[in-house]
């Protein structure tokens, strides 16, 4: 499957993902109090630590690509086992969590049942995406849709509390867990192979190295909490739906790892390069486009979160960032061949996967740092929250100039032709935006309409790379069309 159509089903998916995710958080903040709304952010941060064990999962998704059909069984029994002494833990840890961070005990055991099942659905996905990454994207579907359908029966009955809302996503992970061992049924069906294990285990390592990692990024949710409160959390983190609207335009680059994975390297600059334009031709306008509706954006959610426009303006620029530099990091680890090769664990140093362990250390003890000069100089909750994305947006910039250097090296360019282009009708949509001010659900959905149009309206003009695909999307739908008549 093409790199373009995986691409667009992944950000489809997506997108999909963000549109349901607004409705879920749209409900969840007209029914839960900001002091809930912020807890929620909490109990996130510490399942980051409970699926902490989950770097095996990386290595089932390029065993699986290079051939070995036995790992995903054999991951399969691997994440049941991790999952069975995280649990553990968890409960043995609640107590005390409940205690510190003011969470109802109800909420956390709701939490307990994520673990088993989060830790197999990754097993599964990565093995999935290996080999069918539209089915992968597909599973998300059931995720989103279960979640939403969830939601809304607990607020048709009146019943939206905390421990309901994580119930409602649980319920979306069941049913993305059902689909996933419905696409790798014949898999599951063999074996799990102890040498598969053990070649899993022994290149895990590495990925083992950077399992801190999350739990050091995902701290400042954490570190905001105990010393500004949960009112910071709710400004630092409502914004997230409309940064990952932005950071999700790396889905339409998803193909790059697997297609690299699956190909030989002498067309792998090319690929990256696809991948960059097809990342940058909707995360451009996407961040200009909420830089330009922030406040209005977040009004609609709730006038209360409104001051927190300049949260969301940050956030714009470092999701698009993170987008590149996710692209630049696939390719990276696409063209590695050290375990293809067989090589002893050992012999993993020097590869790309050490050099991307040591800069994403890098970058989380930065970030993290960033955050508690921001809780430590500002003592109100919505600057604590603006310098903190701040913050981020300092540290992605410091990485991209790492991964464009290791990048040149390989022969990639991190600018793909009509990046600039892009950039210019992202300004011109901008312009258009910037006069208005809607303050209701549908003037918001107008005013994205309006942009949309100007920008692709002025980059069909200039761009001749958008121009085609712009007419292979018409005769395909043409086509569709009229073989439906």
């Amino acid at each position: 499957m093409g790199l373009r159509l995986v691409g667009a089903l992944f950000y489809v998916s997506k997108l999909y993902s963000v549109l349901v995710g607004a409705a879920f958080i749209l409900i969840m903040t007209r029914n839960l109090s900001p002091e809930d709304f912020g807890a929620w952010g909490v109990i996130s941060s510490i399942l980051v630590y409970a699926l902490m064990a989950s770097f095996v999962n990386f290595w089932v998704t390029r065993l699986r690509a290079f051939g070995d059909e036995s790992v995903t069984a054999t991951g399969f029994a691997l994440a049941l086992s991790f999952s069975a002494a995280a649990t553990a833990l968890l409960a043995l840890l609640s107590p005390g969590i409940s205690a510190t961070f003011g969470i109802p005990e109800a909420a956390l055991k709701v939490v307990l049942a994520y673990v088993p099942v989060q830790y197999v659905s990754g097993a599964l996905y990565a093995s999935l995406y290996a080999t069918r990454p539209a089915a992968a994207a597909t599973s998300e579907v059931f995720f989103e849709t279960f979640k939403l359908a969830a939601a809304a029966f607990f607020a048709l009955r009146g019943e939206v509390t905390l421990t309901h809302a994580l119930i409602a996503v649980l319920s979306g992970h069941v049913a993305q867990l059902a689909a996933l061992a419905y696409f790798t049924r014949r898999e599951l069906s063999l074996r799990p192979r102890l040498e598969t294990a053990r070649k899993v285990l022994g290149y895990s390592w590495i990925t083992a190295l950077g399992a801190p990692i999350p739990l050091i990024a995902s701290a400042d949710v954490l570190l905001i909490s105990h010393f500004s409160g949960n009112d910071a959390v709710a400004f630092y983190t409502i914004i997230l739906p409309f940064a990952n609207l932005i950071a999700y335009s790396y889905f339409l680059g998803r193909g790059l790892y697997q297609k690299l994975l699956t190909t030989d390297s002498g067309s792998a600059a090319v690929f990256t390069e696809e991948a960059l334009r097809l990342v940058l031709v909707i995360g451009v306008p996407a961040a200009l486009g909420s830089v330009a509706l922030s406040q209005s954006l977040l009004y609609v959610m709730n006038p209360l979160y409104a001051a927190a426009a300049p949260v969301l303006r940050v956030a714009s620029f470092t999701a698009l960032l993170g987008s590149v530099n996710s692209i630049l990091s696939d390719a990276l680890q696409g063209v590695e061949r050290a375990d293809a090769m067989n090589a002893k664990p050992r012999e993993l140093v020097g590869t790309a996967f050490f050099k991307l362990v040591v800069l994403s250390y890098a970058g989380a003890f930065l970030r993290l740092a960033g955050v508690y000069a921001a809780v430590l100089l500002h003592a109100d909750p919505l600057s604590t929250a603006l310098y903190s994305r701040l913050a981020g947006l300092l540290v992605e910039v410091a990485v991209l100039a790492c991964l464009a250097k290791w990048a040149a090296a390989k022969g990639f360019k991190l600018l793909p032709p009509g990046a600039v282009k892009f950039l210019a009708a992202g300004l011109a949509m901008y312009c258009a935006l910037t006069p208005l001010s809607p303050l209701r659900i549908r003037e918001v959905l107008l005013a994205v309409a309006l942009g949309a149009a100007v920008y692709f309206a002025v980059l069909y003009a200039i761009d001749s790379w958008f121009r085609d695909i712009a007419r292979q999307l018409y005769r395909r739908a043409t086509s569709w069309l009229t073989r439906e008549h």
